[in-house]
């Protein structure tokens, strides 16, 4: 059910979505069966990939898993294929170009005084929004939406601490959690926290089709 909401949205974008499974080598170019990378949500990343020991609150990983996903972003980006990252996605874009985590929110992730930690793994139903995004005017992420201030969806408790260099922070959530990511160079190379193929909004939809717009100079 996981991958039938992003394949819906990839598939309403106008793409055709292709599932990979985890492979220990892949010798092939990505380019060679697809045109672009999307990363989906997911479990904990294992905090060895950033020099960490784990947190008593670190969830369930699967390590072949966070390989496969580190060794997918970088092939891909060395391709120059366009790469989309969703709620674990855009932590594995961090991770891959260099950057940390939060292992837990609650325990690890204070806020600046007057503004409280907001409920980042939401109890209702994942079609619903519960907290605003505030999105950087002029980057690639604004320009796809539209708008710099939207309301989204929250189902994590692991977040980006410290961004990859060759990464820019675009978005946040009130408590100063960041909430996008994109590349400096001309590529397109976004991550987002949120889960925007389970909104049924204008907004939510925007992301697919600029993903798969970007994908299709390389068809």
């Amino acid at each position: 059910m996981l991958a039938g909401a992003y394949c819906r949205a990839v598939e309403k974008a106008g793409g055709i979505p292709v599932l990979l499974p985890a492979l220990a080598i892949l010798d092939r170019p990505l380019h060679s069966f697809c045109q672009g990378l999307l990363l989906s949500g997911g479990g904990d990343f294992d905090p060895a990939f950033f020099g960490e020991e784990p947190h008593p609150q670190l969830g369930t990983v699967d390590l072949e898993r966070d390989r496969w996903e580190i060794s997918l972003i970088r092939k891909a980006r060395a391709e120059g294929l366009p790469i989309l990252g969703i709620c674990r996605g855009i932590q594995a874009l961090n991770v891959a170009f260099g950057g940390t985590l939060y292992q837990d929110l609650p325990a690890q992730y204070s806020p600046a005084p007057n503004r409280p930690l907001l409920e980042h793994n939401q109890q209702i139903p994942g079609d619903q929004v519960s907290h605003r995004v505030t999105i950087v005017a002029g980057s690639l992420l604004s320009r796809v939406i539209g708008p710099t201030e939207i309301w989204t969806n929250s189902h994590h408790h692991q977040a980006v601490k410290d961004p990859a260099p060759d990464l820019k922070v675009t978005a946040r959530s009130d408590d100063g959690v960041i909430e996008g990511l994109e590349g400096t160079g001309d590529h397109f190379l976004l991550g987002v926290q949120w889960h925007p193929e389970r909104l049924a909004n204008p907004d939510s939809q925007r992301l697919f089709t600029a993903f798969v717009r970007a994908c299709q100079p390389l068809m």
